[in-house]
């Protein structure tokens, strides 16, 4: 009997079943600490404090801290284990019915090694069926993990500041510096479209040799 499958399927299971459990107890452990640190926060930011309730606080606080990334990299062990039955079931179906074609008998010989190459990829074997299924779950766990990302960094998190400002609906801090405006006793300003330098600033500087 063949277990090399079952070990797998047990790896995973085990991977999957500590992943879940580590990422609801670190989101307990910081939804507990966020109540903890709200007596904190309301006796050392008093002035915040008066702006923002206790729900708001913990929301904020388990926004900023909670194990985002165990969570996502759970589920994205998950995604990938219920993506890879399908997608052995999708790509051998391709190889059997686009790939694979019956050798014709009556086909010429080949005579370089790109046409040789080429006739063997055709034929049904198992190295190049291994190979087209390797590569092809590669490129399906990728799949997976290009959604999962995109589905983190498209809520990302900030700082507690910043997901305080948030909960409470204030505007957002101000991004960057404002530009620097140029003094107007500058002789690069000058009104129109383009900058231009003054009639004084324009003319050449005579030297010694001159």
């Amino acid at each position: 009997m063949n277990t090399g499958p079952l070990i797998a399927l047990g790896l995973v299971f085990l991977l999957l079943l500590g992943g879940a459990l580590r990422a609801a107890f670190g989101y307990w452990m910081v939804r507990r600490d966020a109540n903890d640190e709200w007596q904190a926060f309301a006796k050392t930011n008093s002035k915040e404090a008066r702006r923002t309730n206790q729900q708001q606080f913990v929301q904020a606080y388990t926004r900023a801290h909670n194990p985002r990334g165990l969570a996502y990299g759970t589920a994205a062990l998950a995604l990938a284990a219920l993506v890879t039955p399908l997608a052995v079931m999708a790509l051998t179906f391709i190889y059997a019915n686009v790939i694979v074609q019956t050798p014709d008998e009556a086909a010429p010989i080949a005579t370089t090694l790109a046409q040789e190459v080429r006739q063997q990829l055709r034929r049904d074997g198992p190295l190049v069926y291994s190979f087209f299924l390797f590569f092809g779950l590669i490129g399906s766990w990728g799949g997976v993990a290009y959604v999962v990302a995109r589905l983190y960094h498209r809520d990302g998190v900030s700082s507690l500041g910043d997901e305080l400002r948030t909960v409470r609906g204030d505007a957002p801090l101000p991004m960057g510096k404002p530009a620097r405006k140029r003094p107007k006793w500058s002789p690069l300003v000058r009104s129109g479209e383009d900058l231009v330098l003054g009639e004084e600033y324009g003319k050449p500087t005579p030297t010694k040799e001159d």
